[in-house]
C-alpha cells in the first residue's frame, strides 16, 4: 500500500457519501437516495487497514472473519493498476444503488441484504467513522478489500438518518459530509 492509493480510496468514498448526503445519488427503485443528515466524513485509518492488507494477501476472494469491522471485497480477473483497482472497486460497490436500489425505507433488512446491497449500504453507513483498504495483486486477479469502523449494516439499524445536509452534525461540514 501507498498514499496514492490510500487517498484514492479515502476520496472516492467521500466524494459518493457526499452525493448520497446531498440528495444526488440515483435509486435504482426510481428517484434518488435519501439525504443524510449527519453522515460523517471519512478519515483513514492505518491500523484498520492491517486488517484489510491481512486478508487480501490470502488472494482468496471472500470476506474474512474480522470482528467489529463490516468489510467490502472486490475481484478483477486480471492485475492492473492498483491505484485505478481502488477507484474501480469503491464505484463497484457504490453502484449497487443504482443497479438494485434500496428505496426511501432506510431500516437495514434481510430482505435489503438480499437484494445485493450491502456493499452500497457498508459504504454509506452513519455511524462508519474510518476506512482501512488494501489491494493486491494475485496470480488470477486483483483484489481489494476495505475496512470500515464502526461496522454498517446491523439488522433493524437504520443506514443513515434522513433530513437536511449536515443538520445534525456535531461539529463542522464539508460538502454535505460531517466532519469529526
Amino acid at each position: 500500500m501507498n498514499d496514492r492509493i490510500r487517498q484514492k480510496f479515502l476520496d472516492v468514498h467521500n466524494e459518493l457519501r457526499s452525493l448520497v448526503a446531498n440528495g444526488k445519488a440515483k435509486d435504482g427503485y426510481g428517484g434518488y437516495a435519501p439525504k443524510a443528515a449527519a453522515m460523517n466524513k471519512l478519515k483513514y485509518d492505518c491500523d484498520v487497514e492491517k486488517y484489510a492488507v491481512k486478508h487480501a494477501a490470502k488472494c482468496v476472494f471472500q470476506h474474512s472473519n474480522t470482528r467489529g469491522l463490516g468489510e467490502n471485497v472486490y475481484m478483477r480477473g486480471s492485475a492492473y493498476d492498483p491505484v485505478k483497482a481502488a477507484e474501480d472497486a469503491s464505484r463497484s460497490w457504490f453502484g449497487e444503488l443504482a443497479q438494485h436500489g434500496v428505496g426511501k425505507d432506510l431500516t437495514f433488512s434481510m430482505k435489503l441484504f438480499n437484494n445485493k446491497v450491502g456493499h452500497y449500504t457498508q459504504m454509506v453507513w452513519q455511524s462508519t467513522k474510518v476506512i482501512g483498504c488494501a489491494v493486491q495483486t494475485c496470480p488470477r486477479m486483483s483484489l481489494a478489500v476495505c475496512n470500515y469502523k464502526e461496522a454498517g449494516n446491523m439488522l433493524n439499524a437504520k443506514i443513515y438518518e434522513t433530513g437536511a445536509p449536515c443538520s445534525k452534525c456535531p461539529g463542522g461540514c464539508s460538502e454535505g459530509l460531517c466532519v469529526v
